[in-house]
């Protein structure tokens, strides 16, 4: 199955142009960085045969780093969350990870960081991969808009007293110097995994991010609300004939609309909720846009 998801990949970036970074594949036969949460790597494998690999960690169900099941990374997905398109800042999100169940109970995957000034958040909402179920594609949104926009996101230290603007900063600061990267299965909102018997297996986690050589003109056209729910509104910076086309995380083309005004409306009701790229295209120029449905 994963070589599907490769392709897929490869599919997406060849026909919609961006690139990725912060990509974890085991591949290489490596964990990439990866590690319990003590640092060690007992019990945490690369299984597999080659191009088929992924990451398993046996959870032994001590109350121990060994029977926790979650895994953390402070090399290779430590740094800056934050990248710059044309002067809108943008926050790097966990776009797709590729995983399995082969556990008798339902996974409740979240994400942690640290960051460099000592914040803690996790995502509110849970990835749920039902039990004994075959490798698919999962998503999860969190972003940090313009004040006071957190979305999908929780804070896990004492802010007691302190005003909402100066925890925003702090956690816009966090993501500016990340020291650590943790995936974990709890329930309850918390920032430790649940003490289990059982197996945690991801063959890749992938992040996206657009490219800035656009033409900064059409590159100035808006997909508002974002995450949508039912209609997303595309604002253009001035009339153009041209079209819109979205694209899934495989590849294909699941909407598209002829552009014949400044303000068009794209109804999204009937896509599923997940991650996907907006392609603008005129005859000279084209843009991308990611948009969330919920």
């Amino acid at each position: 199955m994963k070589a599907i998801l490769t392709l897929s990949i490869s599919l997406v970036i060849s026909s919609i142009s961006f690139s990725q970074t912060f990509f974890s594949d085991f591949e290489d036969g490596t964990l990439q960085g990866w590690t319990n949460i003590d640092a060690t790597i007992t019990l945490l494998t690369v299984e597999g045969n080659s191009p088929y690999l992924y990451l398993q960690k046996e959870c032994d169900g001590t109350n121990s780093t060994i029977g926790e099941m979650a895994i953390i990374n402070n090399t290779e997905w430590a740094g800056n969350y934050f990248y710059d398109v044309l002067g809108e800042e943008t926050l790097i999100n966990i776009d797709e990870i590729y995983m399995k169940n082969d556990n008798d109970f339902d996974l409740h995957l979240r994400y942690g960081f640290t960051g460099a000034n000592g914040y803690i958040v996790v995502t509110t909402d849970p990835i749920i991969i039902p039990a004994n179920s075959d490798w698919d594609i999962y998503q999860q949104y969190f972003s940090i808009g313009e004040f006071p926009n957190i979305n999908n996101l929780i804070v896990l230290n004492d802010t007691t007293g302190l005003p909402f603007e100066e925890i925003y900063d702090n956690v816009h600061e966090m993501f500016e110097e990340v020291v650590e990267f943790k995936i974990f299965h709890n329930e309850d909102i918390s920032f430790d995994g649940q003490i289990v018997i059982g197996t945690l297996q991801i063959g890749s986690i992938v992040t996206y991010i657009l490219l800035s050589n656009e033409d900064p003109d059409i590159a100035k056209s808006v997909l508002y609300p974002n995450p949508a729910n039912t209609i997303v509104n595309l604002k253009l910076p001035y009339l153009i004939e041209g079209s819109v086309e979205i694209f899934n995380v495989l590849g294909e083309n699941v909407l598209s609309e002829i552009l014949s005004s400044i303000n068009t409306q794209i109804d999204v009701s009937e896509l599923k909720s997940g991650i996907y790229l907006a392609r603008i295209q005129t005859e000279n120029q084209t843009t991308i846009k990611k948009l969330v449905k919920l």
